[in-house]
């Protein structure tokens, strides 16, 4: 065992570090757990018509980090809902490409795809507008402090952007 302080210090926080990187390993579902996972999403639109698709995923393997999902899950549409949006049960997209005349976005929260290219674990998030003229955003570690801050500027700057750009 180190003797110094310093030498203390740093096996302390190396071994930390690999407690969090094996628990966020372990929050991903694995190829047999994937049946269970429980996807779920809701339609938000405004006072112009336009429409946020929000979706999540719950992988039913970790309580707590599932617990933390739903936490982002609410907090998204808290966040949309202070924008002006709410829940609408009849909204839809029927064609995400086919101009209309109001903007469509989605937010896929607990994305595996944003993590597998984010190369992070557990997972990210993406974020898409149609008309905002990029292609959609992927946002890594979902569990990072500052995730969901960074998910709604994307948002606010793919919205606005296709706000100007809708076809009326």
């Amino acid at each position: 065992m180190p003797t110094s302080n310093g030498a203390r210090l740093r096996v302390a926080l190396a071994l930390i570090f690999a407690v969090l990187c094996i628990s966020g390993v372990n929050a991903q579902p694995s190829a047999a757990e994937t049946n269970r996972v429980i996807r779920s999403y809701v339609y938000l639109t405004n006072a112009s018509s336009d429409k946020v698709l929000v979706s999540t995923q719950f992988w039913r393997n970790d309580p707590k980090y599932d617990d933390r999902a739903f936490h982002r899950f609410l907090d998204t549409l808290t966040a949309l809902e202070k924008r002006g949006f709410h829940i609408d049960e009849k909204a839809t997209v029927d064609n995400w490409e086919k101009p209309e005349p109001f903007v469509r976005c989605y937010i896929y929260l607990e994305d595996l795809q944003a993590a597998r290219k984010g190369g992070t674990i557990p997972s990210g998030s993406r974020v898409w507008c149609s008309d905002n003229g990029a292609s959609e955003r992927e946002l890594s570690g979902s569990d990072n402090p500052k995730h969901l801050d960074q998910l709604l500027a994307s948002f606010d700057a793919y919205f606005n952007r296709a706000k100007k750009n809708v076809h009326h």
